[in-house]
């Protein structure tokens, strides 16, 4: 018999809402550009009046969507929600999944808009509903592909800011890679954590030509320096990389990560939750790296302050996660938001409200499209 709260808890309404977020600068990577943050809102309403919000962002040259599409997906995905309860939110997941196999960037709002409904639902934080503890954590800040000029004005800023932690983007030319890198330690100091994220812009004799040439720069990491399936290839560079390396692109499912451990093709993974599907996949893939004691980074795309601190709950749940890249939203102008975390001096500070503690503002909802 079913109880009267399952019930209540059936899905009323599911709302899509396109937005666009306008960035400081053109943030460019290896393997293309944005200069607008294009991302997909989630809104789960039940019959009892608790809601969810998802979020997604699609980085095109990575998971191979856009906004149009993503929109596209989660119109024929909603039918499959409208109607059940959102009690059962793995069985909706695990059936989004089974109907549409690929698309993870927007699957991935609407499982976090059921999280954090759930979380709402039990009056627990996010973090407190994946059973995990509060931290504080410190997260990197990245900076794209640009000139000397611009990665100096750029560093200067964050490192005012209190970033202690800097990533920067590589793989389009090493030499002019090798100067910026230069002038990021000559700036930063020795003590600045150094890492650099390739998104797959080398093969492996040029990426083991690169990470020669970076030796002495004490660089904490590099994200994926070849092509997303080329395992052999990734296996290939980290055996002999003077810098450790980090599986990235390779990374979008639990089945990928099983792979990664199988060859042991790279010791540390980067788990994005827009990559995976969202929180119920990110789970399984951090539970095969800790069974393969492989630390992880939670990682990001272009996110706003809801996403990003969704994701942040995460990382700060599972111990696993040892290194954090929780900057979607730094740099970006105008996000229409209240709540969220906080990032002071490159810390990132959790909000205590029942699930991720972030919603849209009342006023860019009386106009925002709803499809």
């Amino acid at each position: 018999m079913r109880s009267a709260a399952a019930d209540g808890c059936r899905i009323e309404a599911l709302e899509i809402i396109p937005f666009n977020i306008a960035l400081e600068d053109v943030f460019r990577i290896a393997t293309m550009s944005v200069e607008t943050a294009e991302n997909v809102l989630i809104h789960i309403v039940t019959e009892d009046g608790f809601e969810g919000w998802g979020e997604a962002s699609s980085f095109r040259a990575i998971v191979g969507e856009t906004q149009g599409t993503n929109i596209a997906a989660a119109q024929a995905i909603r039918p499959l929600f409208l109607g059940r309860s959102a009690l059962e939110y793995r069985t909706l997941i695990a059936e989004m999944h089974r109907f549409m196999p690929y698309n993870s960037t927007i699957k991935s709002a609407f499982d976090m808009a059921l999280y954090d409904l759930a979380a709402r639902r039990a009056q627990l934080p996010l973090y407190h509903f994946f059973g995990g503890s509060k931290r504080v954590m410190e997260t990197d800040m990245t900076l794209g592909i640009s000139d000397l000029e611009e990665t100096q004005r750029k560093l200067r800023k964050y490192l005012d800011m209190g970033f202690r932690k800097i990533k920067t983007k590589v793989g389009l030319d090493t030499e002019q890679d090798l100067q910026r890198l230069n002038l990021i330690r000559e700036i930063g100091g020795p003590d600045l954590g150094l890492r650099i994220d390739a998104n797959q812009g080398w093969d492996r004799n040029k990426a083991l030509t690169a990470l020669n040439a970076f030796r002495s720069l004490d660089i904490e990491y590099c994200e994926q320096p070849v092509r997303r399936h080329d395992l052999e290839g990734l296996k290939y560079v980290s055996d002999r990389s003077p810098v450790p390396i980090m599986a990235d692109e390779s990374l979008f499912s639990p089945v990928d990560a099983m792979n990664i451990v199988r060859m042991q093709a790279a010791p540390m993974m980067n788990i994005k939750i827009s990559k995976s599907g969202g929180f119920q996949q990110a789970i399984a893939i951090a539970e095969i790296a800790a069974a393969a004691h492989i630390p992880c980074m939670l990682g990001c795309m272009s996110e706003s302050g809801l996403a990003n601190t969704a994701f942040a709950h995460f990382a700060s749940a599972f111990e696993i996660v040892q290194f954090f890249d929780l900057d979607a939203n730094v740099g970006h102008l105008g996000e229409p938001l209240i709540g969220g975390a906080e990032i002071r001096e490159g810390n990132v500070y959790l909000p205590d409200e029942p699930g991720i503690g972030c919603v849209p503002a009342p006023d860019f909802l009386e106009t925002a499209p709803r499809l």
